[in-house]
Order: structure tokens, then sequence, then C-alpha cells
């Protein structure tokens, strides 16, 4: 593509981390991102950048993306009430339009196609994109008793996209205690596992081997969160430090939301960029596209998504590029099934040389919550930058694997704006049936077991003789169906389930 003065160039990018321990400086969320903003712009070399900086883009912090009633649990210290406009006026860019964007792990990846886009448009000459968590922080203060006040009112407006999350609660799966996405992603894995026709110790033993190169990343980054990161070995090993969080999942294996980081990057048009001297350091969007995929309980099949390998291919399209000519990836980490599927997608097999994470992902090297995905972009864009990679794909994912986003940074112009033309992505074209009210045998899909104060408890998918999915659940007893479940596999058994109470089923037994 024909690069004019308008075509989208990102020019700067950041990290900073306030590992707890010696040196620790107990950074807000807004300090931290503002540090991230300001170390950016300082490694530009230009004086006084911020000023000329038209919209801030600030990604959704956790506090923010939880209802209202939940928020004093995660903000025990309080939280601006316009965290974008906070981080914008520490910035010294009180002119400039401060966005708070959606909630999700695509998110990043979205607003820095949208940021392109707008440059491309001429709605703006420079955007800088940024997001920070100091969840570390507040919970160190927490354990010592020690206050901190993050409450705060800036001066100044902000324009804020919302929450974006309707379909990260799931009622017919939490009226059987299945809430969260390490109750939920466990239900994909074992559906993952029952497709590779694995059993679950072998499974287990791939999820390490899966894991593996992006611990080796994370021991090496100086920008992970942790001083200790697991070797190879100890990742798919249960103990006392390890211990099972969801099975199959163990400690080590899942995102770890507890840290403090941040990162930034500076879009800019490419003649503000020749303007200002910076050209040599332009990187592209050569590639983006974004899928959602469809509710969760209207997949046919659990063990994949379509829209991810939509995504990942119609970035690739876009670029003009193949998998094969990708130098490294930054792949979406939340639970190894996330990455199993991307790397599936994109046709990668264990022992490709090539990095499936630049950071060491969200296990290993930090979590930051909505703004993973920056720092995957971040290190993308310098290592492009350095020469160390050519072409680099960074892949975002969001909810219960529902919102994917993927771009391809390179030295090589895409379209010039990335929104212009988007392809749509149809849709999986068929769907699954739930049963509302239902009693008799059917077979289990896959299946989660969670521990509670009173047990272990066992909920299923399962599918009956009419092709409809049942939701039951119950606690475990002493008998053939708890041994099934835990020395062998409910995957494929026929159970017997039976109404319960408020619109809920609950399994008897084997059938």
């Amino acid at each position: 593509m024909q690069i004019t003065d308008t075509t989208p160039v990102i020019i700067a990018a950041g990290q900073v981390v306030d590992r707890l321990g010696e040196g620790w400086r107990r950074l807000s969320p807004a300090d931290l991102a503002a540090e991230a903003v300001r170390t950016t712009l300082h490694g530009t070399g230009i004086d006084d950048l911020s000023s000329q900086v038209d919209q801030l883009m600030v990604m959704r912090t956790f506090v923010d993306s939880v209802p209202d009633r939940i928020k004093p649990l995660l903000a025990p210290f309080g939280c601006s009430d316009k965290f974008a406009r906070s981080v914008a006026n520490r910035c010294g860019m009180r002119d400039a339009q401060a966005i708070y964007a959606t909630a999700g792990g695509q998110s990043p990846q979205q607003y820095v196609a949208t940021a392109c886009s707008e440059i491309a448009n001429g709605r703006a000459d420079i955007i800088v994109l940024c997001g920070a968590e100091a969840i570390a922080t507040m919970r160190a203060h927490q354990r010592s008793d020690e206050t901190l006040n993050w409450s705060e009112s800036p001066e100044g407006t902000s324009e804020d996209h919302g929450m974006g999350l309707e379909d990260q609660f799931v009622p017919a799966l939490a009226a059987h205690k299945v809430v969260a996405p390490i109750d939920i992603y466990p239900m994909m894995e074992h559906k993952k596992r029952a497709s590779r026709g694995m059993s679950r110790a072998d499974y287990l033993a791939y999820l390490g081997d899966v894991l593996t190169p992006l611990a080796n990343a994370a021991r090496v980054n100086p920008f992970t969160m942790f001083e200790s990161v697991p070797e190879s070995q100890e990742i798919a090993a249960i103990s006392g430090r390890n211990r099972v969080v969801g099975d199959p999942h163990l400690k080590s294996m899942v995102a770890k939301d507890g840290v403090n980081q941040s990162a930034a990057v500076v879009v800019m048009q490419y003649g503000k960029a020749c303007e200002l001297g910076l050209e040599q350091r332009a990187v592209f969007l050569t590639g983006f596209a974004e899928a959602t995929e469809q509710n969760l309980l209207d997949r046919v099949d659990w063990s994949t998504s379509p829209a991810l390998r939509w995504t990942y291919a119609s970035a690739l399209s876009a670029a003009g590029m193949r998998a094969d000519e990708i130098d490294a990836f930054d792949i979406y980490s939340c639970f190894p099934v996330a990455v199993i599927e991307a790397m599936e997608a994109l046709g990668l097999e264990l022992g490709d040389e090539r990095p499936v994470s630049l950071t060491g992902g969200l296990p290993f090297f930090g979590g930051p919550g909505n703004n993973y995905s920056m720092h995957g972009i971040a290190s993308a864009v310098t290592a492009v930058q350095s020469g160390q990679y050519a072409n680099v794909l960074v892949g975002a994912l969001g909810g219960h694997m529902s919102k994917h986003a993927v771009g391809i940074y390179s030295r090589t112009p895409g379209a010039a704006d990335p929104r212009a033309h988007e392809m749509r992505f149809e849709g999986a074209g068929n769907s699954r049936a739930l049963a509302s009210e239902f009693s008799g045998s059917a077979v289990i899909e896959t299946f989660v077991i969670k521990q509670l104060p009173e047990g272990s408890w066992l909920a299923a998918l399962a599918i009956n003789e009419a092709g409809e999915r049942v939701i039951a659940a119950s606690l475990l007893e002493s008998g053939e169906l708890n041994d099934l479940c835990v020395e062998g596999d409910p995957i494929g058994a026929k159970v017997l389930i039976e109404p319960a109470a408020e619109n809920t089923h609950r399994v008897v037994g084997l059938a």
C-alpha cells in the first residue's frame, strides 16, 4: 500500500512494572498508567509531545468492569470516577479528548485499530493508548491493614464507552453455580481434551508442554511481574504451591491478576511523524480483524471457536500474509485452551521455534486485566522497531472466548484505514437448543468440578435424545458417578437428570 501523510503509524511503545519488595513504589492505577504514557512519550526524544496529543484512549480497569454493588470489594481504597481523565491530567493532556474503553481482553487491539482509523480519516494527528492495574499493591495493603486513598474526581470531561459485558453473566449457568471464567473455561478445556482423544493425565502433561514456551519468555522479560516463574517440569505437577484451581487447571496455568503493570503506545499520522523526525520508527498495523462468537449456550461445540479461527485467518488475509510468514506471536493466554485453539487456527505445532508469546503470557508475565494485550502490542512494536522480528501477530480475546481481535505489526503498510473495509463474521451457522425442563437420560458433553464448602460440586452439559443441551449439577456423593468423575472421565457417560428447584436440573446418577 502507498504511504501518505494520513497513513497511521505506531511510533513508540512502553511498559512499566512496580514489583512488590525492594524498589516497590506503591503506585496507584492512574499513576502507573500515566508513567507508562510519560515513559513512552519520553522515548521519542520529542519535548512536550504530550501537549500535541489529540486523544488519550485508556483501557478499562477491573474495578470499572464489574457492577457497582461489587466495586467496594475490588476497590477498598476507592478509585477515580473518571479514570481516563485522571490519567490525561497527570500527563499534561488537559486539552486532549479522554476516552474510557469498553471492557474485555480484546479491547487494546480493537482500540489500536480504532486509533488508526481516527488518524486515517483526519480526526486526529496523535493518539495515545494506555492501561494499568495495581491490584498487587491494593491486596498487599489489605493484608497489612494499611490504608490508601485512590478516590478522586478529576477536573475535565471523559467519554465513557461503557462496560460492554452484557454477555459475561449467563443466568442458566449461574443457577447451577457456574459463574466465573474459572468455572466456564474448564468445561471448554475438557471438551478440547475429548476432541483430541486424550486422557486426563495425558492432557495435563500436554498443557505443561503448551505453556512451557510462555514461562521461558516470562523468565527473561524485564517487565514480568513475578520474580519466580515455574520451570517446565513444575507447570503440570500438582503440589502445595501449584494446586488444582479448577480441573484440569493448576494454579500455574491460569491468568494472574495480582499485578502492578502498565503499557502504552503512540499512534500518529505518518506526515506528523516525518515532521517530528520520527518516520524511521514507524510500525504499521498491517492486518487487522475482529469477530464476536455466538452466545455461550448457543455454541454447538465448546471445544472450538469459529470466530477465533475466522479472525486469525482474516487478519492474515488483510495483511496479504500466510501464517508461515509471521516471525513471532503473542497469543492470548488467559487459560490454556485459548492458546491451543489459536495454535490450531494458525497451524502451529509444539516445538515451533517461533515465539508464541513475546511477554510470557497472563499466567507467567502477569494478567493486568483488560490491558494485557497492550503489553503484547508494545512488545510487538518494540521488536519490529529493533529489527528482531519483521512481522508479529498479536491475538486478543475477551469473555468466554467470545470476542476476538487480531493485529499484525510490521514495517509494511496495510490498508490505510483498518476499519474501512471490514469483513464480517457471519457466525457458525447453527446452534444448540437448550432444554428448559427435562427429565430422563442424557450424555455428558463436558463438565466442571468445583470445590464448595459442602463438598465437590459437579456441573455438566449433557445432550438428550432430542439433541437438546441440558445443564445439570449436584454434589458428588460416594458411588459410581463420584468414582467416574474423580478417577475416570465422565465425558460420554449417560446420566439420569431430573428437574430441581428454580429452573435447574440435578444429576441423579449414572443411567
